[in-house]
């Protein structure tokens, strides 16, 4: 019995890594553009820091949300490409949106531990609430006049 639940556990611990890496994947292709704009950003320091802050905790939240381990909608799959262009628009600008003012609001107190906090806190409801985004653009394009 305890064999079982140690099985079930490695299991459910092998399956969300997967998914993780696979958001990770995901995430870092797509918003790609978005990093070379970021290469321009000044300061380099405090940029870097909430950027690479946020292409992580992007990552790890795609990830965690698109199994289900916390129920925020359907997500796609990484591969669907009808998604395509809206995820990459999306995980662009919540990340290059992160890193910018997690490195404004470092640079403005001084505080380099606000350009980890404010990109997670700030990530983390945004990419919850792509499956119902995704869902109002699906709606909204299928409108006719």
């Amino acid at each position: 019995m305890g064999g079982d639940v140690l099985s079930k556990s490695i299991e459910r611990i092998d399956r969300w890594l997967d998914q993780v890496f696979f958001a990770a994947w995901e995430v870092s292709v797509l918003v790609i553009p978005t990093l070379w704009f970021l290469l321009a950003a000044t300061p380099p320091e405090a940029v870097s820091l909430s950027g690479l802050t946020s292409l992580t905790v992007s990552a790890l939240a795609v990830g965690t949300f698109r199994g289900e381990y916390f129920r925020t909608g359907a997500w796609p799959r990484p591969g669907h490409l009808p998604t395509l262009p809206i995820r990459s628009a999306y995980y662009s600008l919540v990340v290059g949106g992160t890193a910018l003012l997690g490195s404004a609001v470092q640079v403005e107190f001084g505080a380099f531990w606000l350009g980890i906090l404010v990109p997670v806190m700030c990530a983390l409801p945004v990419l919850a609430a792509f499956p119902r985004a995704l869902s109002r653009f699906e709606s909204v394009s299928k409108l006719t006049l």
